[in-house]
Parts: structure tokens; sequence; C-alpha cells
């Protein structure tokens, strides 16, 4: 909370604010990408594969976690260790949790330690829109966006005039939430806050214990967000941004005993392996501030970009009270882009150029602080004629603690628009650095780090179409996507020091499927969107399929309103299959030669009704797990059953 109080007084002497492509919010909307390109890009002229999910689809879906709206995204799978609050992972098109990129307005939000977001601290609030960009990012966005980009906007500041939203709940498991926003502003400038409060007192995760008699495992999830613009004159703007999520959440512990003499795992004790019952406590506050400049100039064609980000990350793990593992990251970036769009003829043309710096630091209780830094130098050129467009980028990372890393991206669309035919293609290189844990962590006992390693390769490339009927009202899209991860860093054992570490395997881990999304409105006034996912990851050391990435995923959504658009009814169902988790019930080995079992597929079904009482008032009745389905998306680790909630939003 030392954090928080810091954050209060500096946000006491400077207004709200946003960061990054801030001063493209208003161009955003259904035919805009924001994340698609070092500069805003059209949906009829990018070639990479995205999804938009918008603020009005979380509101009628009542979604509480952005975990939970990413399980309609094709391509996208979703890993939860029991309760609200606990890790909870994202994989796309097969790669790993830290190869996805998450930016929150402009700004990475991930620890610097580990490079992955736990989505567990992640819950919907203020959010105006999530863009998805799936396939190798890196040449736009540097190392992490491997596998793809999730950025979320937060709600912006209303310019001349103000508005207030607020939203009470409560339900199942003793499950409170409050949320608060006001925005508002004048001509020439806008500011938003934003406040929720969420916590649950939860169920039992421990499946080495009985439901009856276990203990819950809760959580309390405090979120706030903040944003500004000012337009200074026609031709320079500036604005600032924040985001913080504080939260504490119930653990249980995952038994491993060993004798206290030789160390040697007991396998026979009825709890190896199993999640049991303990006081356990995951106390983490995450803290991201964002600055920016822009300058437009030869009539908005030539536009300067001077950006700058901080992320703070504390995580405690702490248990009967007594700190376990601890560590404290953060990350300090700043960049200049300049970007020129002009015409030649019937063709239009955008080049950008960007130099950004980066530095990490980490600190752990149990490894000295350790910190990195990286300079990166990239650029962009897009043209479109007619119906064809065409994007091209180029990335090099020179890094100072391993290997300097070049990648690149191409894509290209077009847009037959006499038979409503959109075809797409992008292929693309990423890297996603080693982590800091994976570089020098240090666990007693049991682990140490490779200073050794270097950075993972991605190759990629998608091919789709995109095609639309009855004037789009129905639109159907599907991509293959195929590619390869080389020294991809998996777990192996230094023979010296007698202990497991981080190696890069040999090999190629593969990367194949097909991603299919629809979306038709039949009526004015029902939507429905839907989704399937075919995912073939193959790890290059074993040749097994990787854990934790199910081959089908599939989602169906529905939303139909009546009585004049004041009354909502909401479906979707989300289909999750087969997948294999490490199965440590044996003991431990080699990544390669791990024991796996089976975790069986499962559907989730959630429902929402909502009416209008007036004009200010709402109210609204929401059913998670409405089927009761009993599934693990973890080994070992229970899940929620059927839950009921409701509820009233106020606006003003």
């Amino acid at each position: 909370m030392k954090q928080l109080v810091t954050l209060a007084a500096v946000l006491a002497v400077l207004p709200i604010g946003a960061f990054a492509q801030s001063a493209d919010d208003e161009l955003v909307g259904e035919d805009i990408i924001v994340t698609g390109g070092l500069t805003p890009i059209s949906v009829n002229q990018i070639g990479r594969a995205y999804t938009v999910i918008t603020g009005e689809q979380l509101q009628a879906r009542g979604t509480r976690y952005v975990a939970d709206a990413l399980r309609l995204v094709p391509g996208l799978a979703v890993s939860r260790t029991g309760s609200f609050g606990g890790l909870t992972q994202i994989r796309a098109r097969g790669a790993e949790g830290n190869q996805i990129l998450v930016l929150v307005d402009g700004i990475e939000i991930s620890p610097a330690g580990n490079g992955e977001v736990d989505f567990g601290s992640l819950i919907v609030t203020d959010i105006e829109r999530i863009e998805v960009l799936r396939g190798p990012q890196s040449a736009l966005y540097g190392s992490n966006a491997a596998a793809g980009v999730i950025q979320i906007f937060t709600r912006r500041g209303r310019r001349n005039g103000s508005t207030f939203r607020g939203t009470l709940e409560g339900g199942s498991d003793g499950t409170a939430l409050v949320s608060l926003n006001a925005a508002g502003g004048e001509e020439d400038w806008d500011s938003a806050i934003g406040v929720s409060l969420r916590s649950t007192q939860g169920f039992n995760i421990a499946t080495g214990t009985d439901d009856q008699t276990g203990e819950r495992d809760g959580d309390r999830n405090l979120t706030i967000t903040g944003r500004a613009n000012w337009d200074f004159t026609p031709d320079f703007s500036m604005g600032i941004n924040f985001f913080v999520a504080d939260r504490k959440s119930d653990t249980d512990d995952q038994a491993f005993p060993f004798d206290p003499v030789t160390f040697a795992p007991l396998l026979n004790d009825p709890t190896f392996s199993k999640v049991i019952d303990s006081n356990d406590v995951n106390d983490a506050t995450d803290i991201s501030i964002g600055w920016f400049g822009r300058f437009e100039m030869l009539d908005d064609a030539l536009v300067h970009e001077v950006k700058l980000g901080f992320t703070h990350n504390t995580s405690n793990s702490l248990s009967d009270g007594t700190l376990s593992f601890g560590t404290e990251s953060q990350r300090l970036k700043a960049g200049y882009q300049a970007s020129y769009a002009f015409s030649t003829g019937d063709v239009d043309h955008v080049v950008a150029g960007l130099i950004d710096y980066e530095q990490e630091q980490n600190d752990t209780n149990f490894a000295d602080q350790q910190s990195r830094r990286v300079l990166g130098l990239g650029g962009e050129y897009r043209l479109a004629f007619g119906p064809a467009a065409l994007q091209a980028s180029v990335r090099n990372d020179f890094n100072n603690q391993f290997k300097d890393a070049l990648t690149f991206s191409f894509s290209g669309s077009y847009d037959l628009e006499a038979t409503g035919t959109r075809l797409h293609g992008s292929v693309g290189r990423g890297v996603t650095n080693p982590t800091f844990f994976e570089q020098f962590g240090s666990s007693p006992g049991r682990f140490i780090g490779n200073r050794d390693l270097i950075p993972e390769r991605t190759f990629q490339w998608d091919l789709g179409i995109e095609q639309s009927f009855f004037d789009d009202r129905f639109i159907l899209d599907a991509t293959y996507f195929r590619g390869t991860v080389t020294d991809e860093i998996s777990s192996g054992f230094n023979a010296a020091a007698g202990l497991a570490t981080s190696v890069n395997t040999d090999g190629e881990s593969t990367r194949e499927g097909v991603e299919i999304s629809l979306t038709m409105t039949p009526l004015d006034e029902l939507s429905i969107t839907g989704s399937y996912t075919y995912t073939l990851a193959k790890d290059g050391a074993s040749g097994l399929s990787e854990v934790r990435r199910p081959r089908h995923t599939a989602a169906l959504d529905a939303t139909y309103t009546f009585l004049g658009d004041r009354a909502m009814l909401n479906a979707n169902l989300v289909y999750n299959g087969d997948q294999y988790d490490s199965d440590f019930a044996t003991g431990f080995f080699p990544a390669a030669l791990q024991p796996r079992a089976k975790l069986d597929g499962y559907f989730l079904l959630s429902l929402q009704g909502s009416y209008a009482v007036t004009e200010q008032l709402d109210v609204f009745a929401r059913v998670e797990n409405a089927l009761n389905s009993d599934y693990q998306e973890v080994l070992n680790y229970e899940t929620q059953g059927f839950t009921g909630f409701g509820g009233i939003k106020l606006t003003f």
C-alpha cells in the first residue's frame, strides 16, 4: 500500500491522464484499430488477425474479469488456478503466457520480473474497448509480443459536459462490487477517473480437502484508473494516465513433502502434488503511469510523439503471515516516434519511425537486485491503393544482458467490395526475452538461474478470408496460421549445482491451427457473435502436445434487446476442449519427460438480464456457470460452480 500513498500524492498535483496513442482516441471506432500499427489503421486495410471487444458487449454480458471476456476471442486459451484472483494465464495460438504483450492505454503492465501479466488482477472496470492482435507483433512492440498484443482502453473524459456512473452488485459467496466513474471536460480538455472495489469470500479450491470442511479462498481487488487530455493549441496536445490494481488473494499450497534429511520427495504421501488447505495469501500491487506529448505539422501530415511510461509491481506470497517469496520490479520506458502521411496519385502512404529506451529492474528476497536495458529502433511503411493495402515493419532491439534481436512483419489486405470478400494475411518474426527469474532467479535447494539464456524466436504466418453477406448482417472470417518457436526456454538441470534451471531447448516447437469468427445481426434487436479455434501446439524437445493448450475451443454469444431497448437479455456459452497438464504425482522430471494428466473438456454458460427502470437507473441479474459444470483448468485446482448475482447501475 506504500505505493498507493505515493501515487495519491502525485495525483494530488497532477490532473488525471492518458498515454501513448491517446491523442488518436477520437479516431477510435468500429472502423479503426489503434493497436494495428505505429499509427491507427483502418479495419479494411489491416492484414493482421484481430478482434475488438466493445464496452457495450462487456456491459451486456456482465463480464467482471478481463480473462472471461477473452474466452470468447478466437485463438486465446485461459487457465485459472481455482478461485477469482488466482493466477490466471492467457495463451495465444498455443504460445506461452509471457509471449503476449498486455497494454493499458499504451502502457505495458506486465511485471518486469516474469514478463507475464497475471489476469487474475484485471477486473472489468471503465473499459471502453479491448483490442487483440494475434501473431508476432515484436516488429511494432518489441519483445514479449511474439504471440500477439492485448490492449485495454479505459474510458476517456467527456468534452463540454460531465457524466457519472455507479454500479452496486452482490451475490454468491459473499461477493460485493462497488464501481464509480466520473468524467468531464471543456472544449480543450477532458478527464476521467474510475474506482472499483470487488470482494468475494470465494470457495474451496483445494482438491486434497473435503469441500464441506475446507476453508474458502477469497479475493479483494481495488482498481483505480484515470486519464486526461489537453489541447494546448490546435497542433499540440498532451496527456497523462494511471492504472492501479491492488489485491489480496487467498491461495492454497500444493503439497510436495520431502525427507528433511535426504530431501528426497515423499511420493507415497497421499497429499503429494495435491492442493491442500493452507493459510497462504498473495498480496500484490501493480501501478502504471504514463505521459505523452503530440505535435502535428504540415496540416497534420507530419506527427511527432514523445512518450514516457513507468510500471511498478510488487508481489508477496505469505504463509501463516510469514513472507515465503517476495518480488519487486519496475520498468521505465521512454520513446520518440514520427510519422508522415502523404499521397502520390491514387496511392496513400504512411511512413513512421521510432526510437525507445527501456530499463527494467527486479528484486526478490532470494536473489540480488538485477537490472537490464534495451534500446529499440524501428520503422513502418504502409501503402493503400484501391482495394489493396500493404504494411511492413522492422525493428532491432539492442540488449545489454543477452543477444540482440531483429524482428520484422509484413501484412496485406485486399478488399473486394463488390463481392463482400476481404483477403488478409501476415508473416513475421517475434522474440521473447528471458525473464529475470529464468536468468538470475534462485529458489534455495530447488532452482538456479541461467545467465547464458538467449531470447526465444517465433516465426509465424497466417492467411485468412473474410466474407460478408446480406449487407454485412452476416460476417464470417476464417484464418489459418502456422509457425515455429526456436531456442524455446524450458526447464532443465544444472549438473554442477545439482538444481533445476532454465535452458534453451534444441529443435523447433510448432504452432498450427485455424481460427473462425462470425458476427450476425439477423434482427435489429438481436446480435450474435461466435468463434471456433483449432490449435495444435507441439513441444520441440518431446514432440508431445504443449500443456494447457486445448486443441478445440469455441464460444457463442447472443444479445437481444426489447421493450424499446429498455430490456436486454444476454447468453454466452464457452467450450474448452480436452487438454493436458503436467502431473507431479510421481515426482519432478525435465519438461520433456514430465508425466501428464488429461483434463476433460467443459462448457460454461452465463446468462444476464437487465432493465432500464428510468433513464438513470438500471437493474440487472446474472448467472455464471449456469450448467454447474464440474471442471479443472489447472490440474488439482477446483473451480466455481453455479453462482448468481444482482445489482443496480446509476448514470447521471
